[in-house]
């Protein structure tokens, strides 16, 4: 059986290679040479990708002619759409850019869905799409220049004037009297969670990111005004963002990345989590180091990439390539589990590899006898995830999640597991969103970027690590 090779993780070196190093360096160079990339993995994954095949015209061609910013659709098309979107531009899908295009100018006149984390899923989409356009060289749109301007001023208003949630009491004004603290001594210490970084903060350290990079790299010639004011503080949000990661990020013995580790203890949707079985009448049992669940942390490979492009500072971008490669390592050998037998990924619950109870009896679990989440029941994720960001690592394992197409019903099953009573976009809902054709799309798309959208963490403020066999596909 094929193995996967993935690096264990970076470390920061400013002033020298050791031998060994130099070895596993050109080891990897020469793999690379060797799998002539798309016949390493048994040919290419482009076909059926793009706006020309009638999958994508059912699917996310259907769906971006509606309002997604609406407070039904914003935060699950800001997951469902970034696999699509990154691959239009990539694979160089004219037709997919502009229907792309088009719905964001229809956004540029709209106003915001309801809810702050709605709100920054789907800016991050939006954001993504606007960096996109500078990476690849794509000309802008008077509307594109108008949603630079539009999110970073929105940054601004959440960052330092508009309200910021904190559990029993009234929310801090801005994000960053939050964030000072929560990571701060005087943050409380139960219930653990109180002292928590939130998706939403993370949402706008990588939003931040975005608009960061676009004026750098394109902001003069695209005639984009932004005042030295605003620039001040994307530069602030970046600077939390470093600290957050090194507040509350922790390299593992075996080479991986774990964040926030034990923050979450005592958070209902973990307090279960120490279980293993799913059935009626557990009492809570908390696991007191546990980590994030897997159907969340998908985020991190593109938020880091967002992160590494923003900054300039050479030991910023060394920590985030490390974490990077520690996160892939986390993801591979702890969390992604391949069967022969079964013929289809699992993902475990929590991203130490722990399989445990997640969200039992929570408000939009559906009404049905699994009542949580039990061992292996998020791998649902994979069906709209990040993780394909990762590059190199996870292709075979990409290669092999889109082969398992149609899904055999026992898959479903547990992909869905309980299912939500939240109200979703018709070609979002599950279990259809699996039998439509839209996640088996994301599917291919998702071994297409794996294997076509490498992260480019390049620079001078690192060296590799030796590389080691994944126990992921086994």
């Amino acid at each position: 059986m094929r193995t996967l090779l993935v690096v264990l993780m970076l470390v920061v070196a400013t002033t020298f290679t050791t031998a060994g190093q130099l070895g596993a360096l050109e080891a990897i160079q020469k793999a690379e040479a060797l799998d002539g990339r798309a016949g390493f993995l048994g040919g290419s994954p482009q076909k059926g990708i793009g706006s020309s095949d009638e999958l994508w015209q059912q699917t996310v061609g259907q769906v971006l002619s509606q309002p997604l910013w609406t407070t039904r659709d914003a935060y699950d098309s800001g997951h469902v759409l970034m696999v699509p979107l990154h691959t239009a531009f990539v694979a160089g899908d004219e037709e997919a850019i502009r229907a792309f295009e088009i719905l964001f100018a229809r956004f540029s006149r709209q106003e915001m869905p309801e809810g702050q984390l709605n709100q920054v899923q789907w800016l991050y989409l939006v954001s993504r799409y606007i960096a996109l356009k500078v990476e690849f060289e794509r000309p802008f749109t008077s509307a594109d220049r108008y949603l630079v301007t539009r999110l970073a001023n929105h940054l601004v208003a959440r960052w330092r004037h508009l309200p910021s949630f904190q559990w029993e009491r009234y929310p801090f004004v801005g994000a960053k009297a939050r964030l000072d603290f929560v990571l701060s001594s005087e943050a409380p210490t139960s219930p653990s969670y109180y002292r928590a970084v939130i998706d939403y903060e993370l949402f706008l350290f990588a939003i931040a990111a975005d608009i960061r990079y676009v004026i750098d790299k394109g902001g003069q010639g695209l005639d984009i005004d932004i005042d030295g004011d605003t620039r001040a503080t994307l530069d602030e949000i970046l600077q939390y963002a470093v600290r957050v990661l090194r507040a509350r990020g922790e390299f593992t013995e075996e080479g991986g990345w774990l964040f926030q580790r034990g923050i979450w203890t005592d958070h209902p949707d973990f307090r279960y989590s120490g279980h293993v079985e799913l059935v009626p009448g557990l009492s809570p049992k908390k696991r007191p180091n546990v980590a994030e669940d897997s159907s969340h942390a998908h985020r991190w490979p593109l938020w880091l990439r967002s992160f590494y492009r923003a900054l300039s500072a050479c030991e910023d971008r060394a920590l985030v390539a490390a974490v990077f490669e520690g996160f892939a390592q986390q993801f591979v050998t702890r969390v992604a589990v391949w069967d022969d037998e079964l013929g289809y990924l699992r993902l475990n619950n929590f991203m130490d590899g722990w399989n445990g109870i997640y969200r039992y009896r929570y408000s939009t679990v559906g009404a049905n006898d699994l009542l949580g989440y039990g061992p292996y029941m998020l791998s649902g994720i994979l069906g709209e995830s990040w993780y394909p960001f990762l590059g190199g690592p996870v292709q075979e394992l990409y290669q092999r999640y889109s082969g398992s197409y149609p899904l055999p019903p026992e898959a479903i099953a547990l992909y869905v597991g309980p299912n939500t009573t939240r109200e979703r976009n018709p070609l979002y809902t599950w279990p259809d969103y699996f039998t439509n054709g839209f996640a088996e799309l994301v599917a291919r798309q998702s071994w297409f970027l794996s294997e076509r959208y490498p992260p480019d963490l390049s620079g001078p403020c690192r060296v590799w690590m030796p590389v080691v066999q994944s126990q992921a596909v086994r």
